[in-house]
This record gives C-alpha cells, structure tokens and sequence, in this order.
C-alpha cells in the first residue's frame, strides 16, 4: 500500500494499521502491503493464530505500533511538528512533564502549552472533519439529484419520441393496413 493512498482510508483502519479486504478474503498493512489471508492458520513462536492476530502482531514487530509509525511519518502527511511528536511520543511512554521537558530542553509549562495545543487541536479536528464529511455528503447528494433529473429527462424524451410519429420518413410513405 502506498502512503498517498493513506488518505483515502477510514479513520479506523488507519488506526488500526490494516484494512480488510472482503472480495479477496484478506488482511492487508497500510505500511508495507503485507497480506494476511483469512483460513489460513499462520504460526507464531509454536502458537498457532487466525489471519488476523498475524496482521496485528506483523504490525507491532515490524512497525513498533500503529502509533510509533504515524508518529515517525512526514510533517506533511500527519501536520505534526517535531516538538508535537516528541510530545505525543512522551505521553504515549506515560512521562511526565517535568522529564519529558528535561529530556526535550524546554520547560515543563512549555510541555504543558503543547499539551494544551495538541487537545485543541484534536477538538478543532473533530469539527473540521465534520465539515469535510457533509460537504462530501451534499456533494454527492447534489450528483445524485442531477443524475434523476438527466434519467427523468430521458423518460420523457423517449416517451414523446414514441408518442409522435417520429420515424425515418421512408417508413411513414407507405399505408400499411
């Protein structure tokens, strides 16, 4: 799977790490494309698991988590900042202010002003998501209408055309009786 694709995926897939494809009966990483079919037993450390435990586990071993790896993704693909990371990457770890301040070089109200920001920002989010959501929704509400409007129109259409005597004029000069 290619990470421009990551766009189009629901919320929860993307937090999961995976998506289920229901035509081809498989599990499929959103990191690397790994594929993890349905009724196949996989083994793992002498244990075996469903398709579905392989494709969590695979996601934990090979990526460090959902998490992490959103987290180490491009500023352009998450809009997260270093500082912002590195402050989710604290809380996620259960630090504290104070250490993650020492660790980070700020203050520990620095790393709180960041904490603050980033719950606003996951309100504003939310909101904003939202409103993409039903513009989306009026959009395809607007297509939907247009499409019976041209289907209503073609109804007519032919059904004048069948009412008056609209064929070719070689098949209207005879009388046939």
């Amino acid at each position: 799977m290619n990470l421009d694709s990551i766009y189009d995926l629901k919320i929860e897939d993307i937090s999961l790490g995976y998506v289920y494809n229901l035509k081809k009966q498989n599990f499929t990483c959103i990191f690397c494309g790994e594929t993890f079919d349905e009724g196949i037993v996989y083994e793992d450390n002498h244990n075996f698991i469903t398709a579905k435990r392989a494709i969590e586990q695979h996601i934990e071993r090979e990526h460090n988590g959902v998490l992490k790896t959103l987290l180490s993704l491009e500023k352009d693909i998450t809009g997260l900042t270093e500082i912002q990371s590195k402050v989710i990457t604290g809380l996620m770890e259960k630090k504290e202010s104070k250490k993650l301040a020492e660790e980070m070089g700020i203050s520990p109200s620095t790393v709180r002003t960041h904490k603050f920001y980033l719950q606003k920002l996951k309100r504003q989010s939310k909101i904003f998501l939202t409103i993409m959501n039903l513009l989306e929704l009026q959009e395809e509400e607007v297509e939907s209408k247009e499409l019976l409007k041209n289907e209503k129109l073609n109804e007519e259409l032919l059904k004048s055309s069948c009412e008056t005597n609209s064929l070719h004029p070689f098949f209207t000069q005879y009388n046939l009786k």
